[in-house]
Order: C-alpha cells, then structure tokens, then sequence
C-alpha cells in the first residue's frame, strides 16, 4: 500500500495592497497634455496608468475622446462603446460615439446615440439633433425617418428645438403643410418670416403665366476638346448643345443682392439651374446666404427684408457675379440676348454692388446702360424684370457626389467669347507690341494652387519671364498686358479667360491636374477663334475627382516644354 502523501500547504507570500488611484488627477494630465495636442502621449499615459481602461468609465472616455480626435473612428468607437455601457445616460460618451458611427458610416447606430443624447436631461439638444438631422434626412420615411420625426415633435412640444431648426426639419421631412402653418405672418413682434417657395424654370413660369417669353433661335452646338498634352494628334472632341437662347419678362419679381434666384408671388421661386430637368437636383446653394434649406423641388430662403423698388430692369446680378470667372463667361455673355429687346438701350442693368472695379469696366465697354447697384442681401422690388439664360447649364457648385459628367458642367461659346473680345476692341484697341514673357500667379488663389509655382518661376526667370497678379490690374491694364504677350505661362483659371485679348498667335501654356473637368467646353471655342495653346499635365496632391485639389507640376518639365515652343 502506497504511502499516503500529505496535502502541500501553499503559503502565500505577503503582497502590499495596489495603490488607489486618484482617476481625476490621472485624467487632469491626461487633458494636460492632450490640450497642447499631444494626444498619442496622452493615450500612452492613460494607458500605461489604468491597466483595463475599458472597465473604467473615465479612462475609456477620454481614449475615445483621443483616439477620436486624432482621426481613429475605428479606436474612438471600441472605448466609447465600452464608456457608454459603464454610463448609459452620459451625454457626452453618447455624442462621441455617435460622431464615431457616423465616420464610420454606421448611420442607424450613430443616429441611436445621437437621439438618445436628445432625451437626456442637458440644456442643449440641437447638436445631437442636428448630426441626426443630417443623416437622416435622405430617406425620411425610413423607420431611423419616423423614430426621428416622433422624437421631433415631442422636443418640440417640450420647446426644446430652436425655430430655424424646426423649419428646416418640417421642410426636409416633407411636412409642408406643418411648415406653411408655421411661416403664417403674425405675432406680436412683426418679424419677417423665413419663405417656403417651389422652384420653377423661367421658361414655365413664364408661359404658364402667360408673360412675354421669346425664343431667340436654336441651340448653339459647343465643341469640346479634352485639354490633354496631345490633343492636337488626338483631339478627342465632342459636341453638346448649349442653352436655348430667350429673353423673357417676368412681372412683380423680386431679386437679392449677390443671389441668382428670382422671387414671384408668395410661394415661388425661379432659377433655370436649379429647375434644369436632369441635373439641377445636383446643384448645391450652399453659398447662397439667402438659402437655408434645399431640396429638388422647393426651397427654404430667409426673410426678405424690406425691399426698394424699380419700374424695370435687366437682370445681370447674382451668386458669384465677384467671381471673374463667372462674370465673364457666365453673366456677359447674356448681353448678347438682352440686346434683341428692342428697348434695351434704356433699360437699367442691376449688377452687384460689390464686384471688383474691372468688372464694371467691362460692362462699360460693351454696352452703355444706366445700372442700378444692388448690396449684397438687400432686395429690390422689380416691376418688369427681363431674363435672359447662361451659355449652359452653369452651376456655381455642385454636391460632391455628383454625377455630372464634365462636358455638362458649364461651358463657353464661340459666339459668347467673341461677343465680349470684339465689344472690348471696340474701346481697347490691340496692342503692335507683342514681345513681353509672362506668367500669371495663381499664389493668391485659395484653392487649384500649383504648390511649386515658385520653382517654376525660378526656372522661367533667365528667359525673361515676368510674373504678373492679374487681380491687381485695373480693366484696361488687363486687356492690354494680353495684347502684349509673346507667350503666356499659367495655372489653369478663371484669368485665362482674358487670353481672347491677346493675338491669334500668341503661344500659351496651360498648367493643370490630370483630371481636366469641364475644360473641354473651354478649349473647343477658343480653338475656333483661332488660338492654340498646349496643355501640360501635374499631379494632383487630394482626389484626382476634385476639382479645386491643389497640384504639383515639375519645373524641368515646363522649362523644356517653354524652350520647345520658344524655338531655342
């Protein structure tokens, strides 16, 4: 019989007790440090003090406030996930995961959060109902749709949701009899109210009104040209029709300074680009100050204010009438209808107070009408308010998920660019000098900047190159500079428009991003005046699918390119 083994007795060695840890002076460097944006420090301190971070509410909160603010959604939603079951009713740990949901693209869940912040007891719930607002709003009549319009009128009921944000709710859910009982005028303040107006085409609103709309003939047909390096062994072309051509009188219209939409009656709204059948319902208003909210068939717009008042005008303000690219190639060349109307030599233009100088000049050398100057946001009662259309579909912005394709997205006409080169020549006659080497700077350009514009210029010097800011011409100076030029250099905008100024024969080099967007409908008009610039191609430092990303092309490759056009 084997022995019998006596039981081992563990004796456990003697352990001091883990120190407490005062989590709110830990968490006060933690936001030390993160305050100074060092965040990654932050993290690692957190970390290395609280060895399961995710069972305590305060650590796991701070790293999903970290990790997301560092641009890690993925992180910031595991501890914030981890926060909110510690503390379900935290306002703050359910915005942020919320906000982390949403980068992730988990819209039903970030929407949860986001409407549980606006049930619990804060003293502001716009920005959570804003965010769901936001993702929501797409597809109202989904069940994420109605938990959220339900939740709408009980904060509402509560007075919890301020008036502008309850007005735009009703107008994005399509509660349009709600809203209209909203916007009835009354109350003791007397204060204008926001408009609910339905968007037309001026050719409908004209016809259906029975106002004098006239054809002024046929579309004319664009030829569009891919700028690319090569397109002159491979032109690539295409053809597009452009805008029909009208002039049209609206009665009882009213305009708004640096806005493009026409007001009429109580409930109306006309704009051709926002009404256009296949892609208005693409455009974007967001920089129109007047707009609070659009949607493809309506729109929400701020009050007016109280308006002056004109017997008859031409309408030539607008949204970006600022811009020179706009102006020349989307707001002159409407001149050339307008001159059909037998009396418009004595009709009014209304332009926009605060345009630069130059674009006044421009006006002036084309036609001498009287004009009425409209401030920006102040409105003007129009008795007898003539239209006339763009070239083209002419968006100021699009959504940036369009679907446009570039031939569509605005182009110029032959016929409009000629219209404005033979006007200014008229009063500014071409220069016998054309010798001068220029190359015009992009650098105080906020978006579309050619990084190493610098380098580029440097490489130009020795061959006699200036570089001259456009903006800083006076009207006259501009005409005559591209009246002078031998050869041109420049990044791709608006300035090259001016390039009708200068000789048939001038040799000109475009600068610009792989992706050439609607220059095709450029380049196609100014090869039938006779023009011939070349295009060289850089690298795009964002999305190539962005417009206005920056780019980068190499100084050795423009030089070599210069001297081959120079002959040398």
């Amino acid at each position: 019989m084997p022995a019998v083994v006596p039981p081992v007795e563990t004796v456990l060695e003697p352990r001091a007790p883990e120190p407490r840890i005062d989590i709110y002076a830990e968490h006060a460097k933690w936001m030390a440090l993160a305050g100074g944006g060092r965040f990654d420090e932050a993290i690692e301190l957190c970390l290395a003090t609280i060895a399961s971070p995710d069972t305590n509410f305060v650590a796991s909160l701070f790293l999903g406030h970290a990790y997301a603010q560092t641009g890690r959604p993925a992180q910031a939603q595991r501890h914030l996930q981890a926060a909110v079951v510690l503390n379900r009713d935290d306002y703050y740990a359910n915005l942020l995961l919320a906000n982390a949901e949403s980068a992730l693209g988990n819209r039903h869940e970030a929407i949860l959060h986001y409407m549980r912040c606006c049930r619990l007891p804060v003293e502001s719930i716009v920005e959570p109902f804003e965010a769901a607002m936001k993702l929501a709003k797409e597809h109202p009549e989904s069940d994420d749709g109605v938990a959220l319009s339900a939740l709408f009128d009980e904060l509402l009921a509560r007075g919890k949701l301020p008036e502008p944000m309850a007005l735009q709710f009703l107008f994005f859910w399509r509660r349009d009899a709600d809203l209209a009982q909203r916007l009835v005028p009354g109350g003791e303040s007397g204060e204008p109210k926001p408009s609910f107006r339905r968007i037309h085409s001026v050719e409908a609103w004209a016809l259906g009104n029975g106002l004098p709309y006239v054809r002024l003939g046929e579309p004319a047909s664009i030829r569009l040209v891919a700028p690319t390096e090569a397109y002159a062994d491979d032109p690539q072309e295409k053809h597009v029709l452009a805008s029909e051509p009208y002039i049209a009188e609206i009665r009882d219209a009213t305009v708004v300074g640096n806005s493009s939409l026409v007001y009429v009656g109580d409930h109306d709204v006309l704009s051709d680009v926002v009404a256009h059948a296949q892609y208005g319902n693409q455009v974007s208003l967001e920089y129109d100050k007047t707009v609070l909210a659009q949607r493809p068939d309506a729109l929400l717009l701020s009050p007016l204010a109280e308006p002056a008042h004109l017997a008859e005008g031409v309408m030539l303000a607008g949204l970006a009438s600022n811009a020179y690219g706009h102006w020349f190639a989307e707001f002159l060349p409407k001149l050339r209808h307008f001159e059909k109307h037998p009396r418009f030599q004595g009709l009014p233009i209304i332009v926009d107070a605060g345009m630069p100088p130059s674009h006044f000049d421009f006006l002036a050398a084309l036609v001498g009408n009287p004009l009425h100057r409209l401030e920006s946001g102040a409105a003007l009662s129009v008795g007898c308010l003539h239209l006339a259309p763009t070239t083209t579909f002419f968006p100021v912005e699009l959504f940036r998920d369009h679907t446009v394709p570039p031939e569509h997205q605005a182009s110029w006409t032959a016929e409009a660019m000629r219209y404005i080169k033979e006007g200014v020549a008229r009063n500014h006659s071409p220069s016998d000098r054309r010798a001068r080497r220029l190359f015009l700077s992009r650098k105080n350009s906020s978006w579309r900047i050619l990084r190493n514009e610098g380098q580029i210029i440097e490489a130009l010097q020795d061959l006699g190159f200036e570089t001259i800011f456009l903006e800083d011409y006076d009207f006259a100076r501009q005409v005559r500079t591209f009246g002078e030029a031998e050869i041109i250099v420049a990044p791709n905008g608006s300035a090259l428009n001016s390039l009708i100024f200068a000789s048939t024969e001038v040799k000109a080099l475009i600068l610009g991003q792989q992706n050439s967007f609607n220059w095709g409908g450029w380049l196609g008009p100014i090869l039938d005046l006779g023009f011939k610039p070349e295009f060289m191609e850089g690298e795009a430092t964002e999305s190539t699918s962005f417009k206005h990303s920056d780019y980068v092309v190499p100084a050795d490759r423009v030089r070599a390119k210069v001297l081959a056009m120079l002959g040398s």
